[in-house]
């Protein structure tokens, strides 16, 4: 490829890449870090013969998984789910009322931007669940595999992630009556 090739290449790809890393990691200048390392990967691998859809799809998974990494490196002592308290009296049902209500009261676009504005505020776990989940499309099973964790604790994350999230957002309502 030329400098020009490439040049056009990064500029193609680094938003989507830059929006997966940024939901996962939570840190711009670190999103910005994951973006380069997989696009100068894909430039150094012999993946470029393929066609566009599968370059995307290679480079999103490369992303979340280099995503990934970084959060993981971030305290090599800890894994993410450590300090996760367990809910044993969790209203999932509740929860769920509780979007359906927000999304009824038709603010979408300011529920988009609260979710935008309270998903770092997510510990690390429940960010890259829910990223993966709600924002890739992956299932449980898939993000699962990818996390190297049991298929439950994937569900437990997601679900208490979204509870959370909710809380955040009801709050920030509330406050602003």
């Amino acid at each position: 490829m030329t400098p020009k090739e490439i040049t056009q290449f990064y500029e193609r790809y680094k938003i989507r890449l830059y929006n997966i890393a940024l939901r996962i990691v939570g840190d711009g200048m670190d999103a910005e870090e994951v973006v380069h390392d997989v696009i100068i990967k894909f430039l150094r691998s012999e993946q470029q013969e393929v066609a566009k859809p599968q370059i995307e799809a290679w480079l999103c998974k490369s992303c979340v998984r280099a995503s990934i990494d970084v959060v993981r490196k971030r305290d090599v002592r800890k894994r993410v789910y450590d300090s996760v308290e367990i809910d044993s009296e969790v209203d999932y049902q509740e929860c769920e009322k509780g979007w359906s209500e927000l999304i009824a009261k038709n603010e979408k676009k300011r529920l988009i931007c609260l979710i935008n504005k309270y998903m770092s505020q997510l510990s690390d776990g429940y960010r890259m669940v829910l990223s993966l989940v709600l924002f890739e499309g992956y299932d449980y099973q898939e993000v699962a595999e990818i996390m190297d964790v049991e298929e439950s604790t994937v569900r437990s994350q997601y679900l208490r992630g979204k509870k959370r999230l909710l809380q955040l957002i009801q709050g920030d309502l509330y406050q602003s009556k």
